[in-house]
């Protein structure tokens, strides 16, 4: 087995350290894992079907759940009015 040293993000390595404490496995299991699954995505699915994940703001965030509400005129369309 060989070693390697990274950086991670903060909130991978939060989330990293979450999973390990909730699932009672070492941190070196669950990277391991990750790296497995991601090579194997890479071999079995052509590029154009893998959606790259995107990171959003927190003003983003409201945006859109401000723009996701139902516009007045829209409920009055659906209740049928």
């Amino acid at each position: 087995m060989k070693a390697l040293y990274t950086n991670l993000e903060d909130d991978n390595y939060q989330m990293l350290e979450m999973l390990s404490g909730v699932k009672g496995v070492k941190k070196n299991y669950i990277v391991n894992e990750a790296l497995r699954y991601y090579f194997n995505v890479i071999k079995t699915i052509p590029e154009e079907f893998i959606l790259k994940p995107i990171t959003i703001t927190e003003e983003e965030y409201e945006r859109i759940e401000k723009e996701s509400q139902p516009t007045k005129a829209l409920q009055r369309l659906i209740r049928g009015n």
